[in-house]
């Protein structure tokens, strides 16, 4: 990710170990520990190993934010709890339609809001067996529509 080449250029100076671009053109790992870098403005930048993932720890209420746009539209649905999906009178649907949303938008909003129910999920007991439940109702109804 180049953390450490970034604290350096911030720094104007070499305070970090860096590593050159492998041949296929990716890094290499070279922080091996978190250390805390002063710099000459007075602000203080973190140097941590690489991450392999990150998480959200926000509500529906900083997706609506992040996204007006799309709290605005869903408010101008016909109905009140629409999915956004295959309801008449979607406001959200109309506006991807007319270009006014941009799809890869929507498709942003739509990835943050599962990742959240996920993690909802990880950390309710009862939405984790109400989850089990669904996913084997919808492996079975696959089956059942196969014949």
């Amino acid at each position: 990710m180049g953390k450490s080449t970034l604290v350096n250029r911030l720094a104007g100076r070499e305070v970090l170990h860096t590593a050159e671009i492998r041949s296929d053109g990716r890094g290499r790992h070279t922080t091996t520990h978190r250390e805390l870098v002063p710099l000459d403005s007075g602000a203080l930048l973190i140097d941590t190993p690489g991450m392999r993932e990150l998480q959200l720890w926000a509500g529906e209420e900083v997706l609506d934010s992040t996204f007006a746009e799309i709290a605005e539209l869903a408010g101008e649905c016909r109905f009140s709890d629409c999915s956004h999906e295959h309801e008449p009178g979607c406001a959200v649907k109309t506006a991807i339609s007319d270009g006014s949303l941009p799809a890869e938008r929507f498709a942003s909003y739509r990835k943050l809001q599962r990742e959240m129910r996920a993690l909802e999920i990880r950390k309710d007991a009862r939405l984790k067996a109400e989850s089990r439940k669904e996913m084997r109702r919808s492996a079975r109804r696959r089956r059942t529509s196969s014949y």
